[in-house]
């Protein structure tokens, strides 16, 4: 499904399914039976819930979804959001994080009832001693 493409040392789906409207300006590819994932990407731009956006979704270590569009100026579209524009993200790390507390008390690392001034003795002031993890 994939092949290494030489010159940029990446994988380049061979699924590749373009999109762009004079209204959306969605490009990018989708892989077979993730076309919907495109359908809500769009709706998002037509609602005006995105000005702009990209999305890129892995599923069992392939990419199935590399999707970007829209404006980076939603009044003059003049100048289209593209695949490398950057991009402000928030909460993202929440996640991770409790991706990453889970890990240590499954490994006993940590405990969920242990004070957080047991791993960090600084923690333990203005009657914050008694939060627990």
């Amino acid at each position: 499904m994939f092949e290494e493409n030489e010159k940029k040392h990446i994988k380049v789906n061979k699924y590749r399914v373009m999109s762009s409207t004079a209204n959306k300006n969605t490009h990018g590819y989708v892989a077979p039976s993730w076309e919907n994932v495109r359908s809500v990407f769009e709706q998002n731009f037509v609602d005006e819930l995105d000005i702009g956006a990209s999305l890129c979704v892995y599923h069992r270590g392939e990419c199935v979804v590399d999707l970007y569009g829209g404006w980076r100026d939603p009044q003059t579209k003049k100048e289209p959001y593209t695949s490398d524009a950057l991009q402000l993200i928030f909460s993202t790390s929440k996640g991770v994080m409790a991706a990453a507390i889970a890990l240590c008390v499954e490994r006993g690392w940590l405990d969920y009832d242990a004070p957080v001034a047991k791993y960090w003795p600084e923690f333990a002031v203005n009657g914050k001693e008694v939060f627990i993890l």
